[in-house]
C-alpha cells in the first residue's frame, strides 16, 4: 500500500506556485486554455478554460527536474545535460574531471554541469571506468538541491506517494560513491523528491538531433493531468525537457483534460496490471468497467509475462 508523504497545500496555493513556475516560458499564463481545480477523478486536475479544438496546443511546459532514466536496458551514451549522443568507449563518455557523469565537450564547461560535477566529486565515485546506471539515475534526484526557494516550495507541494521501494533508488546510488551524503535532512529531501517523481514524473522518449533518448522529467502542470483509458489529450516531448500537450479531440469548456498513463490499445487486463503495478491504483473509468471491451486484447499469458518484471 502506498503512503502519502508531506503536507497538503490548497488548490489555489498550488495553482499560484505553478503559475510562478511557468512565468517566462512559452506558456500563456495570462490567457491560459486551462485552469487547476479539484477533480472528481483524483485530487486536483486540469480543466478547459474555454472550448479547445482538436489538435490545438493546450500548453507547453519546461521540466522542474529532468535527467536520463538510467535504465540498464537503455543506452547510457547520452550527455546528462543536453542529451546529445556521445561516441567513443566507456571512459570517453565520462567527464574528464572525474565526476562519473557522461557529458559532451560543450556542456563539460557549462555552469549547470560545474555545480553538479563538484557535488559528485565530493561524493567520490567508486568506478570511473564506465557509466553506472544507478549513479546516472540519481542525477535527476540530486538536481533538487539546486532548485531556488519558489521551485522547492512547488516540489514540496506536489503529491508524493511512497511505497516500500522508494528508498531503494538512493541506496543503490549510495553504493556507487565513497562519501554519499548521510545527513538525515538531505536524505529526506532526496526521498521526498523520489516520491514526487514516482507519482508525477513522465518517463518518455525524446528526439535530440537524430538521437532518441529516454528521459525522466517532472512537469508540475502536466503531472496534474488525471488518467482515463480514453483520454482527450495527448503529449509529446521536445529537447528532453519540454512537454507539449495537445487536444486529442475537441474539449468543451469546463471538461477535465485527461491523459492515459497506459497504452491506449492495450486490453483491459494489460492496463489494469500496468496501472496497479506502476501507479498503485485500479482505474474505474467506463472503458475499464465494460466487460465487452476488447480493443487489441492481449491474452492473459502474454500480459502476465510482460509485466511480471515491472
Amino acid at each position: 500500500m502506498s503512503t502519502r508523504i508531506g503536507r497538503t497545500v490548497t488548490t489555489p496555493e498550488l495553482a499560484e506556485l505553478i503559475e510562478l513556475h511557468l512565468s517566462g516560458s512559452e506558456t500563456d499564463i495570462k490567457n491560459p486554455l486551462w485552469k487547476i481545480l479539484d477533480s472528481s477523478i483524483s485530487g486536483r486536475g486540469i480543466f478547459a478554460a474555454r472550448d479547445i479544438k482538436e489538435s490545438e496546443i493546450i500548453f507547453r511546459e519546461r521540466a522542474l527536474l529532468a535527467g536520463p532514466t538510467g535504465h540498464k536496458n537503455s543506452k547510457l551514451n547520452t550527455c546528462c545535460v543536453c542529451y546529445c549522443q556521445l561516441s567513443g568507449n566507456d571512459t570517453d563518455l565520462l567527464c574528464k574531471l572525474g565526476c562519473s557523469m557522461p557529458v559532451c565537450e560543450n556542456c563539460s564547461t557549462s555552469e549547470r554541469h560545474r555545480r553538479e560535477c563538484e557535488t559528485f566529486r565530493q561524493w567520490k565515485p567508486k568506478d570511473l571506468s564506465k557509466v553506472n546506471p544507478h549513479s546516472l539515475r540519481i542525477v535527476t534526484v540530486m538536481r533538487c538541491i539546486f532548485l531556488n526557494e519558489e521551485q522547492s516550495k512547488l516540489l514540496i507541494s506536489l503529491q508524493a506517494n511512497g511505497d516500500k521501494y522508494y528508498r531503494a533508488e538512493v541506496e543503490r546510488a549510495a553504493a556507487c560513491f565513497e562519501c554519499f551524503p548521510k545527513n538525515p535532512q538531505i536524505l529526506e529531501w532526496f526521498y521526498r523528491t523520489i516520491c514526487v517523481l514516482n507519482t508525477n514524473a513522465f518517463e518518455g522518449r525524446s528526439n535530440v538531433g537524430n538521437h532518441e533518448v529516454l528521459v525522466r522529467a517532472l512537469f508540475p502542470l502536466a503531472g496534474l493531468m488525471n488518467h482515463r483509458c480514453v483520454p482527450n489529450a495527448t503529449h509529446s516531448f521536445e529537447n528532453g525537457e519540454t512537454i507539449v500537450v495537445r487536444a486529442a479531440k475537441a474539449i468543451a469548456r469546463g471538461d477535465e483534460i485527461v491523459t492515459t498513463y497506459a497504452h491506449i490499445l492495450w486490453s483491459n487486463l494489460a492496463r489494469k496490471m500496468f496501472l496497479g503495478l506502476t501507479k498503485h491504483f485500479m482505474c474505474q473509468c467506463q472503458r475499464c468497467l465494460d466487460p465487452t471491451a476488447c480493443m487489441q486484447k492481449l491474452c492473459e499469458r502474454d500480459a502476465e509475462h510482460k509485466y511480471e518484471s515491472i
